[in-house]
Formats: C-alpha cells, structure tokens, sequence
C-alpha cells in the first residue's frame, strides 16, 4: 500500500482573508453538529505564539469542557479533546490562566444539578497545553448551595505573592440569594484557602472576575441588577476591603436576538507591563445605548480600583442605529495595549447576522483605533441551537437558542498578536473559533522563523522525507510526532545541532495509518508545529 503525505501548516475551517487580514480557524475536530461555546484562551508570556484555549463541549451529550493548544499563534490547533473530571456528570463554565513561566491553568464547574450541591476543578499543563493534570480540588459538594459562574487568575507579577492562583464565585446560598466568593493557592491548585465572602451585599449579583495588579494587588469585579462592584486585596487575597462602584448599568441580564442571554459583566484587566500605564485597571462592560441596544463601553482606574473615568463607547458605528453590541472581553498585553473583542451585527442592517469585532487602545483607553472586523462571514448565532441533552433530546431548538455561551475570550502577546476565541455558527451549528492576524506582527514573524522547517519531497509519494531546518541556536533538537488527539506518537528525531541549516533524512514510520498527524519541532525554548494529512 503506498501511502503520501501532505506537509505543511494547514488551517482547519478557513474562511478566505478579508481587507483587515485575519483568518478565521475551527478549533474543534469533532464531526457531530452538536454544541461548543463559552471560550476562554492565555498566552504563554515565554512563548508568543503558545496559546491555550477552552470551551463548553456538547460532542457526547449534554455539557462537558474541551480544550486546544497552538503553537503558531492560533493558525493550527493539537490536544483538541476533552477534560475528564470523574466526580460529577457534567461540567461546565470553563476558565483559562497561565504563570509566568508557562505553566497553564484550567478551571470547571462540574455538577449533577443545579439545586445540588457540586463543585470546582483546577487541571495544570506544564507542557504548554499538550497534556494536562488529574483535576484537582478547588472547592466541593458544599451543603445547601451552588457554585456559579467561576473565573481564575494567577500573579505573574514579582510580587511576594508571584504564582499565587485566584478563583472567585458567584455562591447561591440556599440555592439562592448569591454572593461573592474567593479563594486563593499558593501551591499551583494543590490545596485552597477556606472560601471567604468579599461582597458587602449580597443578592442580585453574578460573573465575579479576578485580575492581579503589578504590586500583587488582586481585583474582583463583578455585575449587580444596576451597577458594576469591584473590590480588591492588598495581601495576596487573605483579606478585602470596601466595594465601590465602578459604573451603572441599565440592568444586570438582558436577551438579544429574541433570547440570547447577555449580561453586563466586568471584562477586567490590569496593565502589568511596567510602562507608561502600569497599574491602571481597564474594564469593558455592556450597556444601554441611547437608542435601548446594547453598545459596548469602556471605563478604567487609574488609582487602583478607588475612582474611575467616566465611561466610552468603543464600538465606531453610527450611534442610534438599533444594533447589538455585546459578549465583550479584555486583555492587555506586554506592550500595555488593550483588546477588546465583541460580538457585533452592524453588517446586518436587520440586526441578525453577527460578526466578532476588535477594539485596541494603546494609550490606556485615552483614544481607540478604528474597530477592526475579525470576521470573514458574518452568521446567525441563533442557528445549531438544539437541546443537546441526553435527559431531553428533543427538546425545541429555539428553546436553545439563547445558549451560546454567555463569555467569549482574548489573549495576546502584542497589539499585532492577539488571538480571540469565540462561538460561530457560519457551518449551521455551534463551533468554537479562533482568529488570528496575518501576518503576524514582526517579533513574533522573528520568533516563528528561528526554528523553521521545510519539508521535501512534497507531496510524499516514496522514500525517505527531508527535513531543512534553520536552527536558531545551538543545542539540542527533537521531532516528535502527535495524532490528532493529541497523542505523542514518539520522537523522530533527538540530537544536538549547531546554529545554522541542516538537512535530516527520516524515513516514513511503518505504523502510521491514514489521518491527520503533528509534528513539533523543538530547539531550546522554541517549538513550531506542522500539520501533515496521510492518506492513500
């Protein structure tokens, strides 16, 4: 049987480039058109093109939690499978940190109900999203409540609380009347603090969002039925002091496309990056627009948290023009420029189809660049909403329909390295995509070129295959092989190379059968993966 390769990086699901050059990338592989939504994604902060992203999976029935790793800058997806957390049914609410040395955190809400008790999961991944550890215990099975609505962040600051892990809740006592929750791990999830209450008022609250400040500081913010709280520790989060009000909001929860379920959460983040704006806190929050649809707005502090500006509207469409705006997130990057991505139908003049756009500022929110579409077809978020319930198959679609998750994700490494993560239904059915700017921005173009490999012959018919690689450093090299799953096949290829090209002749392992395979090619620090497709 001859058998020929393919080689080379190729993208799952792409739509051709628009004028603002991204391109948009299906991270999961499954073949069902069942659900996957509610995204969160990390960069690596000593691998620019690392990024690691989850999701809420519906691929063998109702709710569990998929996850991916890139290591181009979010062009191609390994590891695409799914947490196993063995104590509940099923899981849910995905949040997504990393360290400062790259080491990855997961965090998900499992349950069986939600008028049960249940719990929350943390999952480490020390190879950069590859593989991951058993789940370990945030917190669990807690009498007479239920734990909602989960987020983590981690201090990648020099700090005396550098790595500390910080997960706050929403907590239904009672199964009801919720409260802000908060626990910290000093030791990379293993154990956890006694869960402490950090809101002064209770009821009528949801989506607490950390976020950790260059001297430690650690910020929780989160959404009331008319006002957006944040309170903060200066202790490594052993004690907090005194909400205040970051903004008003015309109401906690509102539905869009018919029902849709939207909320005006706190998108928080803090500038790290020891620049010019180094402490501030940004947040980005929907709200009311003059004409009732929701815009997106900006506020941010510039005194740790106390006062804060007056808020901005950052999407650039004509105001009262009766359009959504909503689903926003926020990061900023080591450069201090600040992302912002949002779901947005201002293509559509009868306010359905949706696109996902950006909005960047690079001078801590003071003036924003145009908007920039990340989108290469627009779609309708209420198609492929059917109850993905094994207790209830048959449940109506437009029952669903509001289910698309209720967050999407962003990370990047630079204003020209920022890869969202978000749900698309442009194939009839719910799918988690990511995007990602082509070109990449020029350190991360020097970055991805120092281990650079080209492959001949190709396509592969017979023979051997030759690797010409472009070694950046001296040291040591490895190939090793992935399937789909993200399966370490085994090393084709362990040695020590000088700085300089070289050429590897490798011959075809006689076990590879047809599919979709990876290799990674690694020197020192630095990896890149290539995709190769083997058939017949």
């Amino acid at each position: 049987m001859k058998m020929k390769i393919i080689i080379g990086i190729a993208l799952a699901g792409i739509a051709a480039l628009d004028a603002q050059l991204f391109i948009n990338v299906r991270v999961n592989t499954d073949a069902t058109t069942q659900i996957q939504n509610e995204q969160q994604i990390s960069v690596n902060p000593l691998d620019s093109l690392n990024f690691v992203a989850n999701w809420r999976d519906f691929r063998i029935g109702y709710r569990q939690v998929g996850h991916a790793a890139t290591f181009d800058g979010g062009r191609t997806w390994v590891a695409e499978t799914l947490y196993v957390e063995p104590t509940y049914n099923w899981d849910s609410d995905p949040g997504m940190t990393v360290d400062k040395d790259g080491k990855f955190f997961a965090i998900i809400l499992s349950f069986n109900s939600t008028s049960e008790p249940n719990g929350y999961f943390v999952y480490e991944s020390t190879d950069k999203g590859l593989t991951w550890s058993l789940p370990r215990t945030v917190v669990n099975n807690v009498p007479n409540v239920f734990e909602d609505k989960e987020f983590i962040a981690c201090d990648r600051t020099a700090s005396p609380n550098q790595g500390n892990l910080y997960v706050a809740w929403a907590r239904f006592v009672n199964f009801s009347s919720p409260a802000v929750y908060f626990t910290r791990s000093t030791d990379r999830g293993f154990s956890w603090t006694q869960p402490i209450n950090i809101s002064d008022v209770n009821g009528g609250l949801q989506f607490p969002v950390p976020a950790v400040g260059p001297a430690g500081q650690v910020y929780v913010a989160w959404v009331t039925n008319s006002q957006i709280r944040i309170d903060r520790s200066t202790n490594g989060g052993v004690s907090f002091g005194t909400d205040r009000t970051v903004q008003n909001v015309a109401s906690m929860l509102r539905y869009v496309k018919g029902s849709i379920s939207t909320f005006s959460f706190p998108a928080l983040d803090v500038d790290i990056s020891g620049g010019s704006y180094n402490s501030y806190v940004y947040c980005a929050f929907m709200d009311d627009g003059t004409d009732g649809y929701p815009d997106m707005f900006f506020t941010r502090s510039t005194d740790q948290g106390v006062t804060w500006s007056s808020r901005v509207r950052i999407n650039d469409d004509p105001p009262n023009n009766n359009i959504d705006q909503f689903h926003p997130w926020l990061c900023v990057d080591k450069t201090g420029c600040i992302s912002v991505v949002f779901y947005d139908s201002r293509n559509d003049p009868q306010n359905i189809l949706t696109d996902l756009y950006l909005a960047q500022s690079t001078d801590a929110g003071a003036t924003w660049l145009p908007n920039v579409r990340v989108t290469t077809t627009s779609f309708d978020l209420t198609a492929g909403s059917i109850f993905a319930d094994a207790i209830d198959p048959n449940r109506p679609r437009a029952d669903r329909a509001g289910l698309i998750g209720e967050y999407n994700g962003v990370a990047a490494s630079s204003r020209n390295n920022v890869v969202p993560i978000y749900t698309d239904t442009r194939s009839g059915n719910q799918d988690t995509y990511a995007a990602a700017r082509s070109p990449v921005g020029n350190a991360e173009t020097s970055e991805a070129r120092q281990n650079f490999a080209i492959f001949g012959p190709n396509p592969w018919h017979r023979g051997p295959v030759r690797l010409n690689l472009n070694v950046a450093e001296t040291g040591y090299i490895s190939v090793d092989l992935f399937d789909a799953q993200g399966r370490n096949m085994g090393c084709l290829y362990a040695g020590n190379l000088a700085a300089g090209r070289h050429c590897i002749v490798l011959d075809r392992p006689a076990d590879m059968t047809d599919g979709v395979y990876f290799l990674r090619f690694k020197n020192g620090d630095r990896s890149e993966i290539h995709k190769l497709v083997v058939t017949k």
